[in-house]
């Protein structure tokens, strides 16, 4: 077999199993437009009933909004609620740590998943930031301004903190239409899929060089026969739905017991990377994901159930 032969088949396999393994998306437009409290939006002032609070971590301190999504203004899923409110609570995010600091995990201590199957529209968006301990943009006045990524060791050292956000400034969010994706190449099932599709080409051969990252160009129609099997198989992008995006490892490779491998389904995931999936006018500012995905993941019958206690949540960056 030669080389071409082995990328060819590569190429197959990829298609077969992406056909087989798709699973409906919504991708998410983030825009500088203003929003109601009970829109769907990333940062800012979440919606809280008449007689709710806003999450508290492990200690006590108020957790604020990453992202709330109104499921009434999304396209309908399968799957997903067609309305509600679903939203996701970080705590300040200091230098090295987003409550995600220990790594993945579903044990809500310092960020909170929370649902509102109903909306009550006599809420209003003054009341809600009334009930914010530090209001958003008073939290961010009082920590030392974040300047591209870049860190003053000394600063730190002498414990001076800085405070991110995921986004900096408030995003409304609204949607594409839905649209259909294929396992990418970083979530744990991939690689599974391959191999058995190979075997059922190929019995008995090693898959390891057919692997698409273990192939190599010796022609230049090698390389681009390459090229297009890579972004065929990456993943990203804002969304819920489809296939989750892990720049380091899928955590669900090491479940040990804890129910990890059974949360199959991406509830939201936000990237870094508005330049393969450019995220509207966002006024050329970022996520400040420095660069990596974070994402939610929950298993199918917990979201039939509407039950967000056991999500699986990992942040990585490059």
């Amino acid at each position: 077999m030669t080389n071409m032969d082995k990328i060819r088949l590569c190429q197959e396999i990829v298609t077969c199993i992406q056909e087989e393994s798709r699973r409906p998306l919504c991708r998410l437009r983030l825009s500088r437009e203003p929003f109601a409290v009970a829109d769907s939006h990333l940062g800012g002032t979440p919606y809280v009933p008449h007689d709710g609070q806003i999450p508290v971590d492990g200690h006590g301190s108020q957790l604020w909004l990453c992202a709330q999504i109104n499921f009434a203004q999304a396209p309908q899923m399968e799957g997903f609620p067609s309305s509600g409110l679903l939203q996701i609570f970080l705590e300040d995010w200091h230098f090295g740590d987003f409550g995600l600091e220990e790594g993945p995990g579903m044990a809500q201590d310092y960020w909170r998943v929370v649902f509102y199957p109903a909306i009550d529209e006599t809420v209003t968006m003054e009341e809600c930031q009334a009930k914010m301990v530090v209001p958003w943009e008073e939290a961010k006045r009082s920590n030392m301004p974040r300047q591209a990524n870049r860190f003053d060791w000394k600063d730190i050292a002498e414990g001076h903190d800085y405070l991110w956000r995921c986004p900096e400034v408030p995003l409304k969010i609204s949607f594409q239409a839905v649209e259909q994706e294929g396992v990418n190449c970083e979530d744990f099932r991939f690689e599974r899929l391959f191999v058995d599709a190979l075997e059922a080409r190929l019995p008995g051969a090693d898959p390891e060089p057919f692997m698409p990252y273990e192939l190599e160009a010796e022609t230049d129609e090698e390389q681009e026969a390459l090229r297009h099997i890579h972004r065929q198989i990456k993943g990203g992008g804002c969304k819920i739905g489809g296939y989750p995006s892990y720049l380091q490892d899928d955590p669900r490779l090491y479940d040990s017991g804890q129910g990890w491998v059974d949360c199959d389904t991406l509830l939201l995931q936000l990237y870094d990377d508005t330049y393969d999936y450019p995220q509207e006018d966002i006024d050329d500012r970022d996520l400040y994901l420095n660069g990596g995905p974070i994402n939610f993941v929950i298993s199918r019958e917990d979201l039939k159930k509407r039950e967000f206690s056991r999500v699986l949540a990992q942040w990585a960056c490059t």
